[in-house]
């Protein structure tokens, strides 16, 4: 019988350790600011990278593979393989890179985060000046303790809407 109850309490104990390690968090009202951070220093890195024309370092920060998914431009939706090429030839032909991303959100849920700005970015290509202003949003999903970029989506930005 002590043997019995001992093995109750002990499951009891377990259970409630498991139960305590696997607490829900409100990934809808949660801030997440040490995530809201991690990523806001992540898109300096990726734009950084893009200045520095490191596109080694800069396919890092991509969740290349079947998941990742691309929208540019009003084309069709690209898969890895197109996005990592267009993003390639862009910072190729593009010298003096700058960028400044305007009314940056970052919000995160758990797992998944998701920044939103309006990017300004800018150079030269050739001779030729560049300017753009694009609505931008990235999709970042948790790889053990890294963020990489699963979704991203640039657009040309009304500017009526600012």
């Amino acid at each position: 019988m002590k043997k019995s109850i001992a093995s109750l309490v002990m499951l009891l104990f377990g259970i409630s350790i498991l139960s305590c390690q696997h607490e829900q968090r409100d990934i809808i009202n949660e801030t997440f600011p040490e995530g809201q951070a991690k990523i806001e220093k992540l898109l300096d890195e990726i734009f950084t990278s893009g200045q520095k024309k490191d596109l080694e370092r800069l396919a890092l920060y991509h969740l290349y593979g079947p998941k990742f998914t691309e929208f540019k431009g009003g084309r069709a939706r690209q898969d890895a393989e197109a996005g990592k090429q267009n993003e390639r030839e862009t910072f190729s032909a593009i010298s003096d890179f700058k960028y400044n991303l305007r009314d940056l959100k970052v919000n995160v849920f758990g797992e998944v985060a998701i920044a939103t700005f309006h990017g300004e970015f800018g150079g030269k290509a050739g001779q030729d000046t560049l300017a753009f202003k694009l609505q931008s949003t990235m999709v970042f999903v948790k790889d053990a303790d890294s963020w990489k970029i699963a979704h991203e989506h640039f657009s040309p930005l009304n500017q009526s809407e600012l």
